[in-house]
C-alpha cells in the first residue's frame, strides 16, 4: 500500500466518522504505555536506593523511549493521513481539543527526554534499548564534572514532575470529555475511537451509506 492508497483508504473510515484501524491502535497503545508509566513511576519513587531500583528505572527509561518512537510514528501517520472531522475546531470543545492534543504530544517527547538525561547522569553501565530490542546510546554526560552532572539531573527530573502532574491531571480530562460527547452531545467523537465499522443506518451522518446516494426503490 503506497501513500495514496493509505489516504484514500483512510479517507474511506473519515468520511463515516470514524478512525482508522491503525489510528485507534496508536491511540489505545499509547495510553495504555502512558498510563503504565505513570503508575510506575509513582511505584519506583518509593522504592529504597539499590539495585532492583535501577532496574527499575532502565525499564521504565526504556519503556518511555518506545512511547517516544510510536509518537513519532503517530505524529507522521496523522500528519498525513488526517483526522475524522467529528468535532468543530473553532468551537470551545475543538480548541480544548487541540491544546490537549498539543500538550499530549509534547508529553510523548519531552517525558522520555528528561527520563534520557537523567539516566544518563547516573553511575550505572546497564544499557538502554527501545522496546528491549533496539540499542539506544547514553548522553555522554560522563565527560562532564559531576557538579554539572548533578545540575542536569535536577533540571531534568524537576521538569519531568511537572510535566507527570500536568499529564496526569489532563488524562481525566480527556476522558471525561470523551464521555460527555457520548452521553450529553450523543456524537461520534468516543464511538469513533471505539466501533470500527461505523454507523450503519443510511441517511446518519458519518454512515456508510448516505441517504442521497442511496438507489432509487424499485416500481412497484
Amino acid at each position: 500500500m503506497n501513500l495514496v492508497q493509505a489516504i484514500e483508504w483512510a479517507e474511506g473510515h473519515h468520511r463515516r466518522g470514524m478512525y482508522t484501524p491503525i489510528g485507534v491502535a496508536f491511540h489505545w497503545v499509547m495510553a495504555a504505555l502512558v498510563i503504565f508509566q505513570l503508575g510506575h513511576g509513582w511505584y519506583l519513587s518509593w522504592q529504597p536506593v539499590g539495585g532492583d531500583k535501577y532496574l527499575g528505572y532502565q525499564t521504565h527509561t526504556e519503556i518511555g523511549l518506545t512511547i517516544m518512537v510510536l509518537g513519532t510514528l503517530r505524529f507522521l501517520w496523522r500528519s498525513q493521513i488526517g483526522t475524522p472531522d467529528n468535532v468543530d475546531e473553532d468551537s470551545f470543545a475543538g480548541r480544548a481539543s487541540h491544546a490537549l492534543q498539543v500538550w499530549f504530544y509534547f508529553s510523548f517527547f519531552a517525558l522520555p527526554i528528561s527520563g534520557w538525561v537523567m539516566w544518563s547522569t547516573l553511575p550505572s553501565d546497564l544499557p538502554l534499548s527501545i522496546a528491549g530490542v533496539i540499542p539506544f546510546p547514553r548522553l555522554p554526560f560522563d565527560q562532564l564534572s559531576e557538579a554539572l552532572q548533578f545540575t542536569l539531573m535536577q533540571g531534568a527530573a524537576r521538569a519531568h514532575v511537572w510535566i507527570v502532574w500536568i499529564t496526569a491531571l489532563s488524562i481525566p480530562g480527556h476522558a471525561g470529555a470523551a464521555v460527555l460527547h457520548y452521553l450529553v452531545k450523543r456524537d461520534r467523537v468516543l464511538q469513533s475511537m471505539l466501533d470500527l465499522n461505523g454507523p450503519d443506518e443510511p441517511g446518519v451522518v458519518g454512515a456508510a451509506t448516505d441517504a442521497g446516494s442511496r438507489p432509487p426503490p424499485l416500481p412497484r
